[in-house]
Order: structure tokens, then C-alpha cells, then sequence
């Protein structure tokens, strides 16, 4: 490692613990500005192109010499296929050379606040990229705020710029040269998404953003609101708002009768005080089906229900209100709690809170124990253990293989595609809803979905594991032998067996009682698979 000064040293171990600028800025008690001249100032030193380049060689240079996988020189480069969102922005001929510049300005800073890639072209044009450095299965809200943005800062600068802008966003694969330790070598990108979304924004209608089918199915997948849309374009006035669907009745999720009974219960009764309800739940395991349905039930018992969903912003995330899409601010949310009105909130949900900081949650908490007679729902992957005294848990796990194979057996049939199919989508859906849902609804058998792409994606690259043992053990057709291993990866046993024991410590790769290496999932090693490219 070079030698840093004290502030870079600062601002490599926020970074390493996930901070954006924004945070970093807050936490240093300095402007933003400040903060990315320091970070381009430490990537150059390092050597790297973005934040995870520089955390792991961060992390290679404190560990032992016997412990280091592989430095990120180009040479040990992979080629893969990643999943990718592309946002392409155009204004017209006639727009001024300034608005061209404000335009690449704002798309290039919010790139490197992003983690995205920003395509720079003639005139008063440019793309954004999502999914090259990390995919995330919040990218696509990410990508809507940028196109808001955007509009947003051009209309500052001339009000008839934003009826004038043109964008396309479309969704797919690229093959991008990738390090061993995650993020892009910044040595190759392929993607015809990226053609298509130009496409797309010189078709759109002035003032619109055009989705591709690509994008709306992901939103329809990934959505907390299961979003159908009924248009293909969407204003940029408009992309404040969460794409939302105006559907008020769900079916109750199968295979969870325990769940439901649990919550049904605490519906039924009315409380003299507060409720808080805590629905914990890794990702994929229904806990979005679970709120809607819950929140149409609320609605059939004549209660006022308020549902909300969370989703990344820049320096934190952003509340969105289901019914309108309309962002809301945590002091809304808690001011109605205190309402005495016939129509006083007695159902409140929040959806995804596991993205707001943990000061907010905990203001939430308090409310419900103080909030006389209103039940509130929050969701998310884990809570606090220490979050309230007063709140009731329950934790989405893995459904049992028959409603699975129920489960996948309703979305074939809702599709009019043949049931043949069930046993073996139940068996690699190994009770994950969003997974059987998923694998059932797409076009070919042969290759994942791309909404499963983006989900896998995210979790494999923030593990940061050595990309080469993932694909070493993958093309594997039975468990592998630490040797055989090894000389696969073309490396000494030492270090594959280091690359291994952190796969394994992540939940990725499992040994058995003979030290052999396989998949804990068939999914992650097919994704691992269809990532390849010779």
C-alpha cells in the first residue's frame, strides 16, 4: 500500500464500511466537494478505478502474506456477463452548449456518487450505467431518481429544458472485464442495452422517459408494489414518484397459514395502546406480498390504512407512500400517528426499512409504543434485538416444498404454460417465493431471469470473494478437491485454500466431511455459470 495522509486514511475506512460521500461529508464535518477531491486523490494513489477496487486492496494489504488471494492487476482479469440498467438522455439540437455541459456534469457526478458509469457523447447527449461495478436490486429506483434529477437540474437552468429532454432505460447483460475481487477492470464494456436505450430516447416523446420491456418487467418483479404498467413512457416530471400499482386486493401469500393466522390475530384485536410488529425476512421471502395483503385487509375491516415502502437515496433512503407513489417524509408519518380523527391512521405498514438509518426505526418504535390504538407493521431483513421491549417478531423463513411446488404450480397455470415443469423449479427454488416466482415466470428454462440476476448479483459481489475459485468450483460437476482446486485456479494450495474458507464463511460454498467444495445453491452456482465467458 502507498503511504496515505490521515485524511485518506479517514476516508478509506468510510468507505470500507459502506459510507456514500454524502455520509462521509457529515461524518468529517466537510463539504462534498471536499470529500470527491479526496477520493479521486486516493484512487489514484491506489491505483484503482472505484470503491470496491480500493477496499479490497485495502483488505489485501492488512491481511497476513499467507492469507492474500490475488492482487488487482489487469492481468488477472475476468471477462463475465453483468447484469446492467442503462438510463440514455438526449435534448435537442437547438438546446445551448451550456445545457450540453450542465447535462454531463450532473450525470458524471451522480455516476461517482453511484457507483455507475457515465458515457460522455457528442452533442447534448449521454448514458448512465448501473450493474457494472455491483449490481443492486434497488438500482432501477436509483437510475429513476438520476433521470429526476437531471430533469430537475436543467429546468433550474431553463425552465423549457425539461418538456425538451428525451430519455430511453432499458435493462440486459454486458460483458464487462471484471478483477477477481469485484469491480470493473475499466478495461472493456459490451452491451447492446446500451444501443437500445439511445434507441429508445431519440423515439421517446419530448418531456418522457420510454421503459423497455426489459424495465418494466423488473419493476413489476421487484417492486414492493407488484408495478403493471399500462404505457410505456413515464414524464420526467413525474419520476419523484414511485411507480405504483392502483390494485387494493392481494391474495393472501401461499404456504405462510402460520404467518397469516399470527398477524390476523393481532388485526382482530383492537389495542388499547400501541402495537409494533416486526416482520423480519431475508430477501425473496415474501415479506412485500405479506404488507399488500395485510394492508388490503386492513382496508376490508373499513381501518384507516397508511402503507409505505422505502428506497435507496443519495446519503440514505427515501419513504414513498403505495397509494400515490408520493415521497413522504418520516415527520408526516409520525404526526399522523397522533391524529385524534375519525379517520386517524390505525394500520400503518413500512415496507424495506432495513435502507432507513437506525435512528429513524427507532423513532418509528417509539411512536407505536406511544400511539394509542394503532397496530404498525415494519419489514425488513433484520432489526435491532434491542429495538423495542414492547414489539412482536415474527421471521419469514424457507417455505416447506409442498406450498412451494403450490406455489410455482399457480404461477405456471396463471400463465397458461404447462405443469411440467414443478417439481424441478420447487427443487431449485429450495423455498424462496421470489425465486419460485421468478424461475416460473420466465421465457426459457435454460437461463435465470434477469430480476434473479440482479438479486444474486448484488449478494455475490458485496461478499467480495475471488471470482476465479466461484468459477473454479462451478464448472465442477461434483465437489472439488482443495488441490484440484488449485491448479484450476492456477494458484498454490495456500491461497486457494484462504479464497475458499472466506466463501465459505459467507454461506456461498460449502466443504463436506471430506473438505470437498460445492454450491450451498444451485442458483448462485448457475449464476456463477451463466456469468462466464470464455
Amino acid at each position: 500500500m502507498p503511504k496515505l495522509s490521515a485524511r485518506q486514511q479517514q476516508i478509506l475506512e468510510l468507505l470500507r464500511a459502506g459510507k456514500v460521500n454524502k455520509e462521509i461529508a457529515n461524518e468529517l464535518g466537510i463539504g462534498l466537494g471536499t470529500v470527491k477531491q479526496h477520493v479521486v486523490a486516493l484512487f489514484k494513489k491506489l491505483g484503482v478505478h472505484n470503491r470496491t477496487m480500493a477496499v479490497s486492496r485495502e483488505i489485501a494489504a492488512r491481511a497476513p502474506e499467507t492469507h492474500k488471494v490475488s492482487s488487482l492487476v489487469a492481468g488477472e482479469g475476468l471477462l463475465e456477463r453483468r447484469p446492467c440498467i442503462v438510463l440514455s438522455v438526449v435534448l435537442p439540437e437547438t438546446a445551448t452548449a451550456s445545457a450540453g455541459r450542465l447535462l454531463h456534469q450532473t450525470l458524471a457526478s451522480y455516476a461517482f456518487d453511484h457507483d455507475a458509469l457515465f458515457l460522455a457523447r457528442r452533442g447534448h447527449a449521454g448514458d448512465l450505467i448501473f450493474g457494472i461495478q455491483s449490481p443492486g436490486e434497488h438500482d432501477l429506483f436509483l437510475v429513476l431518481r438520476a433521470g429526476h434529477l437531471l430533469a430537475d437540474t436543467l429546468a433550474a437552468h431553463d425552465s423549457s429544458l425539461r418538456d425538451a429532454l428525451r430519455g430511453g432505460l432499458t435493462a440486459g447483460l454486458a460483458i464487462a472485464s471484471m478483477n477477481r475481487l469485484g469491480g470493473w477492470s475499466g478495461e472493456a464494456i459490451a452491451t447492446p442495452a446500451i444501443a437500445e436505450a439511445r434507441e429508445s430516447a431519440i423515439a421517446a416523446t419530448p418531456g418522457m422517459l420510454r421503459l423497455g420491456t426489459s424495465v418494466r418487467e423488473l419493476l413489476q418483479a421487484l417492486s414492493a408494489c407488484g408495478t403493471v404498467f399500462a404505457t410505456p413512457e413515464m414524464p420526467f416530471s413525474g419520476l419523484d414518484r414511485l411507480p405504483c400499482c392502483t390494485e387494493t386486493s392481494w391474495e393472501p401469500p401461499l404456504g405462510r397459514d402460520e404467518e397469516l393466522t399470527f398477524l390476523e390475530t393481532r388485526l382482530a384485536a383492537s389495542p388499547d395502546k400501541g402495537r409494533l410488529i416486526l416482520v423480519e425476512g431475508e430477501t425473496g421471502m415474501g415479506k412485500s406480498h405479506l404488507c399488500r395483503h395485510l394492508a388490503s385487509r386492513g382496508a376490508v375491516l373499513r381501518w384507516s390504512v397508511r402503507h409505505f415502502t422505502s428506497q435507496p437515496d443519495s446519503g440514505g433512503a427515501r419513504v414513498y407512500e403505495l397509494s400515490s407513489g408520493a415521497p413522504v417524509e418520516v415527520d408526516t408519518i409520525l404526526a399522523a400517528l397522533t391524529r385524534r380523527a375519525d379517520d386517524a391512521v390505525r394500520l400503518l405498514i413500512i415496507d424495506d426499512c432495513h435502507l432507513l438509518p437506525g435512528d429513524v426505526i427507532a423513532r418509528l418504535a417509539a411512536a407505536a409504543d406511544a400511539a394509542c390504538g394503532v397496530v404498525m407493521l415494519l419489514a425488513g431483513r433484520r432489526f435491532p434485538e434491542a429495538l423495542s421491549s414492547q414489539a412482536e417478531r415474527l421471521r419469514l423463513g424457507r417455505m416447506s416444498q409442498e406450498a412451494i411446488e403450490a406455489l410455482v404450480e399457480r404461477e405456471l397455470a396463471a400463465r397458461g404454460m404447462p405443469s411440467g415443469q414443478v417439481a424441478t423449479i420447487a427443487r431449485i427454488a429450495t423455498g424462496v417465493p421470489l425465486f419460485a416466482r421468478q424461475l416460473a415466470a420466465r421465457k426459457t428454462t435454460s437461463a435465470l431471469p434477469l430480476s434473479l440476476r440482479f438479486v444474486i448479483g448484488s449478494r455475490l459481489d458485496n461478499l467480495g470473494l475471488d471470482r476465479l475459485l466461484l468459477r473454479s468450483v462451478a464448472l465442477s460437476d461434483a465437489p472439488v478437491e482443495p488441490a484440484a482446486l488449485a491448479a484450476a485456479m492456477g494458484d498454490t494450495v495456500q491461497r486457494a485454500e484462504a479464497a475458499a474458507g472466506l466463501a465459505v464463511a459467507s454461506g456461498v460454498i460449502r466443504r463436506d466431511e471430506a473438505g470437498r467444495l460445492s454450491f450451498a445453491h444451485p442458483l448462485l452456482r448457475q449464476a456463477v455459470i451463466e456469468a462466464q465467458v470464455e
